[in-house]
């Protein structure tokens, strides 16, 4: 049995946040995907410059010169946690195995935070940098009633609207959707629709005269949540772009930390347990809606 002196557990902790580390760096998150990182250095950064895209234009006289516009949002950065305590019996036992799950459930929390912010952000469908709601009918990415449900018809109809999107200056934003996002009660045709080698046709799929080439096959990759609120609805992103349809702000990246052991702590001396928890600022926002599109389906 091992004593767990302060010598001990100052020696044990590189050990820990080296596994934290390594634990974490081996997943990947959807929001790695989707969104555009963006480091933070107040507490909260102005994002005016959303929609504000210059187009080149011939030079007759002076510059001209594109001005901030009035609208525009700022992404206020919050305080997020999560903790865990190991049983000084746990380390006196040598159970490293329960150690070891301990800390690599700490680093899955972790890396599930991005998606918790963004999917929190999706689903509450907030106002876009024009004052009006990110996915929202006057911004042509949103559509709904009986002919949206996910289908090769309606997956055409969303790519049509994403590619007529253009610059509040006029000028077509060359949108190219790259992500089909949809629950997991959709990923079955969305897989479907994406990977088949022949056109998924609604009205006699399979059958002589009906057996086209799928266009669509390979132009996108599916990704699943069940962050999504609703079974029906499915998202067409463009997330080729700089600055993607999302935006995670990070002001504090998220960060291993162990209680002091200089001294001996409230929670050794009171509960016999050491603490170890992560920590981050950051928040998430949108980004460009015209690089979004959603179907309520139906």
């Amino acid at each position: 049995m091992i004593t767990v002196t302060r010598d001990f557990v100052r020696m044990f902790n590189p050990a820990v946040k080296a596994l934290f580390q390594d634990a974490y760096d081996a997943q990947r998150n959807l929001a790695s995907s989707l969104a555009t990182f963006v480091d933070s250095s107040l507490p909260q950064e102005d994002y005016s410059f959303i929609g504000q895209i210059p187009i080149m234009q011939q030079w007759t006289d002076e510059r001209s010169i594109k001005a901030l516009k009035e609208y525009g949002f700022t992404i206020t950065n919050k305080k997020f946690e999560a903790t865990i305590g190991i049983q000084r019996e746990v380390l006196e036992d040598e159970r490293w195995g329960a150690i070891k799950m301990r800390i690599m459930g700490l680093a899955d929390a972790a890396v599930a935070h991005y998606d918790q912010i963004l999917f929190s952000l999706i689903n509450g469908n907030g106002n876009a940098y024009d004052g009006t709601a990110f996915y929202h009918a006057n911004h042509s990415n949103l559509i709904s009633g009986a002919s949206s449900a996910l289908s090769a018809t309606s997956l055409a109809t969303g790519v049509a609207a994403m590619r007529k999107q253009k610059l509040d200056n006029g000028e077509p934003m060359d949108v190219n959707p790259t992500h089909l996002l949809v629950p997991p009660d959709l990923e079955m045709v969305g897989r479907q629709l994406v990977n088949s080698s022949f056109y998924p046709s609604e009205a006699g799929a399979g059958k002589p005269g009906n057996m086209a080439t799928n266009i669509w096959r390979g132009q996108f990759e599916v990704v699943v949540s069940p962050r999504l609120t609703t079974a029906t609805e499915w998202h067409l992103l463009d997330c080729s772009k700089r600055v993607k349809p999302f935006i995670v702000q990070q002001r504090v990246p998220i960060t291993l930390e162990s209680m002091d052991t200089d001294r001996e702590s409230d929670s050794v001396f009171l509960r016999d347990e050491f603490l170890y928890g992560v920590r981050s600022r950051d928040n998430a926002g949108f980004g460009l809606y015209q690089l979004a599109y959603k179907s309520a389906g139906a």
